[in-house]
């Protein structure tokens, strides 16, 4: 009986001592053990292969790691979650989606600064793109939170290119083409050429190539190679369009729901983000235009005159148009009266 008692005795004391030092542990440490991540969906459109979407998955990592794991970003590519172009960011900021990767020429239709990142022939290679988008960093920053969220950061494409059935000699070449675009300026652009634009979404691309739907395709080297385009197209015309940008987007309310120290390792993972996608994008170009040529897709940097003097006087009328719709505080801080 001595024993069976003394047995209990000390059962009961080791009880109150581990509820002793569970009563004294750190606030810290208890809540972290009990507390779960908070998860984040991430809309992408670009399949997983695509250095985009690469650039988001280690954007999720980054996260987890600067917050030590209290925000778990989950990156949904391939367009999974169902969203298209243009109502990406509304979906953002209307609660479809919390986070999401935005073509941002797609939404121009929100704020027009975002065209500014679609205009073609500004920018001449990437370290002027570059500048170009140091410079209008802050007007987009601007132009995110009047819809609703909160710019993260962005990311350039190879500049875009003409893919074709047929090599490209001339303007008479583009006549009534009818080529597939990516947003407004890329539609009246192919115009300006004599072509008609098309927009089509990246999944059904192979599709509209291989029915006739479309003849050609203006978008970069690595689209390209994504979209398999050497099997439905055989050249690629480099007309150095554009360099169009993504941009990663939180709406302001789910941003807003978290704490200042968290706020700020998200901040800080995406500008780590950034810088790396910033100097990736020349390899991944370099990378895809060998892909394409290994294909036996011909590639050609000699653009033809009449096509060049089409390009050139598009543009400018281009620039002028999108000027105007620029509010006068915009107009301001791009320089312009």
């Amino acid at each position: 009986m001595k024993r069976l008692i003394s047995s209990i005795n000390i059962k009961q004391a080791m009880a109150v001592a581990v509820a002793s030092l569970v009563s004294f542990m750190p606030p810290c440490l208890s809540s972290a053990a009990q507390s779960p991540s908070k998860k984040i969906d991430v809309h992408i459109a670009w399949p997983a292969t695509n250095f985009h979407t690469i650039g988001a998955m280690s954007f999720a990592e980054l996260v987890k790691t600067k917050t030590g794991g209290a925000v778990r970003l989950e990156v949904h590519p391939g367009g999974s979650l169902g969203l298209k172009g243009e109502e990406v960011l509304r979906a953002v900021r209307q609660g479809s989606v919390p986070m999401a990767e935005v073509l941002m020429g797609n939404v121009e239709g929100e704020n027009p600064v975002f065209g500014l990142t679609s205009l073609p022939l500004v920018a001449n290679n990437f370290e002027e793109a570059h500048k170009l988008y140091e410079f209008s960093r802050p007007l987009y920053i601007k132009a995110a939170a009047k819809s609703g969220s909160i710019f993260l950061y962005a990311a350039p494409w190879p500049p875009g290119g003409l893919f074709t059935k047929e090599k490209v000699r001339g303007i008479n070449d583009l006549k009534g083409m009818k080529i597939r675009t990516y947003d407004a300026n890329s539609a009246t652009f192919t115009k300006a050429l004599g072509a008609t634009g098309l927009a089509v979404p990246f999944a059904e691309l192979f599709t509209a190539l291989s029915t006739g739907m479309v003849k050609g395709v203006l978008t970069s080297s690595v689209t390209g190679v994504d979209a398999k385009l050497w099997e439905v197209t055989s050249h690629f015309l480099k007309i150095n369009y554009a360099y169009p940008l993504n941009m990663m987007a939180i709406r302001k309310s789910e941003f807003d729901g978290l704490d200042a120290k968290t706020q700020a390792s998200i901040l800080e993972a995406a500008r780590e983000t950034e810088a790396k996608q910033w100097a990736r994008v020349r390899e991944e170009d370099a990378a895809a235009l060998k892909v394409l040529s290994s294909k036996k897709v011909e590639i050609s940097t000699e653009v033809p005159h009449e096509v060049d003097v089409a390009m050139k006087k598009a543009a400018i009328e281009m620039r002028e148009g999108w000027l105007k719709k620029l509010d006068a505080d915009d107009r301001v801080a791009l320089q312009f009266p």
